[in-house]
């Protein structure tokens, strides 16, 4: 049984994780050019220019995607470790006072390239090595998680081979004042290592240590402690800390049932920093009303649904841990950027998936898709999947 599931045969993708992809990628072109268009007038003379950029994104990432998809997920263990060891290095890199490295918001966490004054339509390109190291974790667990379980006795994966990868990662990027990441970070490796079928009490232990861990470093930064005083006590200052929270509830408001309408935002008119990125949700609530901003809310949660049948039909463990830890990332970055922006948890700085403007967020983003769509056409049927865990809890006893 178990090795006619191994090599099932291929199949259509999953066209309506796909169509949801494009649904949200499209519109986040909109929303993009229509929270920027005011202040890349202002200050490029240029009111495509955010547009511009991210199409280039959106088309690096389409390419890079699209050969992820055809040449097959199967293929991507031999690349594990030097994609994960070249996340690492970039990781370390950015953390040290470089010319190319540049601190934004107190956070050290990304690279500028500048690029020649000719060039058409970029002056430099920033990426952001975190984004990067995401699939590159989720690569790398999917491999050691696997060969770590070679031996067909031991039923549940070795704590060290999700903990370590994780640990070190997450450091790197805490070690960025980056938090948001690293929280999505640790979210990712936990599916891997769930996924992975590891017991109740491995993931205890995971979620006591990082919990821990991660409250005692988080307490140590003040950007967190600021941000969690403004959740707290968002009026407490409207005009310093609590301005942005205080601006988002009201573009959010003003949208009402229906929206004001494509493109008559009053907020993006300098009301809100740095709108496009992690506070576009709010743009389209404005515009879109609530009915609009819970369409979007309802795609996000249809692809999180998909992603995870995929991983559960699968056709082996290495396609069901790559698009759990895919997943996960979707699931828990939406999460983080939604719930700040309707006050339910603090503020993170995360962008929403595939509709923020961030180049390096969405490249890799779309590199992840075309992982996830490769094993969507190897998934198989609901009565093979609950046989294939039939044989496994067989084999547990």
């Amino acid at each position: 049984m178990l090795k006619k599931i191994k090599h099932s045969a291929q199949h259509s993708l999953d066209w309506y994780f796909f169509g949801g992809v494009i649904f949200l990628v499209l519109l986040g072109l909109l929303a993009v050019y229509d929270s920027s268009s005011v202040k890349a007038l202002e200050i490029y003379g240029n009111q495509f220019h955010f547009l511009i950029n991210q199409l280039i994104w959106v088309a690096l990432g389409t390419a890079g995607g699209s050969v992820l998809y055809l040449v097959g997920y199967r293929r991507l263990k031999g690349l594990a470790l030097p994609f994960f060891a070249l996340s690492i290095l970039l990781l370390t890199l950015v953390l040290l006072p470089t010319p190319v490295s540049l601190e934004v918001r107190g956070s050290r966490s990304w690279f500028a390239i500048p690029l020649p004054n000719s060039f058409p339509v970029l002056d430099e390109i920033r990426f952001q090595p975190s984004e990067l190291s995401k699939l590159a974790l989720v690569i790398y667990l999917a491999t050691l998680l696997v060969s770590s379980r070679s031996d067909r006795r031991q039923t549940n994966p070795p704590f060290r081979s999700f903990f370590i990868p994780t640990g070190l990662v997450a450091g790197l990027v805490i070690a960025e004042k980056d938090l948001g990441s690293a929280s999505v970070i640790i979210a990712i490796g936990l599916a891997c290592f769930f996924f992975a079928r590891a017991n109740l009490r491995q993931i205890f232990i995971a979620l006591l240590i990082f919990g821990v861990g991660g409250l005692a470093l988080a307490l140590q930064s003040s950007t967190f402690l600021e941000r969690w005083e403004t959740f707290l006590h968002p009026d407490s200052d409207p005009q310093g800390a609590g301005y942005q929270t205080r601006q988002i509830r009201i573009t959010l408001g003003s949208g009402g049932l229906w929206g004001v309408g494509i493109g008559r935002s009053l907020q993006k008119y300098g009301y809100i920093p740095d709108v496009q990125t992690d506070a576009i949700f709010a743009i389209v609530g404005e515009e879109f009303g609530f009915l609009g901003a819970s369409l979007v809310v309802a795609v996000f949660a249809f692809l999180v649904y998909r992603g995870f049948r995929i991983a559960e039909r699968s056709p082996d463990e290495f396609g069901r841990i790559l698009v759990a830890g895919i997943t996960a990332w979707v699931a828990v970055q939406t999460t983080l950027i939604l719930g700040g922006m309707v006050g339910l948890l603090p503020l993170t700085g995360v962008t929403l998936p595939f509709v923020s403007y961030g180049g390096s967020s969405l490249l890799a983003l779309l590199l992840a898709v075309g992982i996830l769509l490769s094993v969507s056409r190897k998934t198989i049927s609901l009565r093979s999947a609950i046989n294939r865990h039939a044989v496994v809890l067989r084999s547990a006893r």
